[in-house]
This record gives C-alpha cells, sequence and structure tokens, in this order.
C-alpha cells in the first residue's frame, strides 16, 4: 500500500515538472528590440512623464514634451539606432 501511494506521487511530480519545463521554451511577451522601439515611440509622442507624480498628462504637458523631444532629436534616427542596439560612430 505504501508503495502504491509512492509511485503515484511519483508520477504526479514527474507529469506537473515536466508540464512546467516544457512551457519555458514558448516565447512571451516582446522582445528587447520592441519594448526599446515602443518606448521612442512614446518619447516622440510626448507621452512619457518627467516625474512619476506627473501623470496622466495634460495636453500641454504632452505638447511641451513633443517639443523637447523635437529639441533634442530633430529628425535625427539617433533613437531608432539606440532601440535596434546599435551605437553611433565614433563619440
Amino acid at each position: 500500500m505504501k508503495t502504491i501511494a509512492i509511485t503515484t506521487v511519483a508520477v504526479l511530480i514527474s507529469a506537473f515538472a515536466g508540464s512546467a519545463i516544457a512551457d519555458t521554451d514558448a516565447p512571451t511577451g516582446l522582445t528587447r528590440a520592441q519594448v526599446r522601439m515602443e518606448l521612442v515611440a512614446a518619447e516622440r509622442a510626448g507621452v512619457i512623464p518627467d516625474t512619476p507624480t506627473q501623470y496622466p498628462l495634460t495636453a500641454d504637458e504632452i505638447a511641451e514634451n513633443k517639443a523637447i523631444y523635437q529639441l533634442q532629436f530633430g529628425k535625427s534616427s539617433e533613437p531608432e539606432r539606440w532601440a535596434a542596439g546599435t551605437q553611433a560612430s565614433g563619440n
């Protein structure tokens, strides 16, 4: 009787462990590059607050953030290069 109980527990543990290991190979969520591109898009749209207490942003704050982004980057591809994980040559 004790052997049957131990065998049953061992089989159940093996089944649960096997399913847990099988799930780790499945791709989940976004890649690092996708997250970086979303961050660049949010900065360009002006929807990232300056401080954590500044959320939700007003239309004026969004416009100000967009203007700051334009002053910093203009039509530069620097944010996209950063998001893609590449750096500009030379410092």
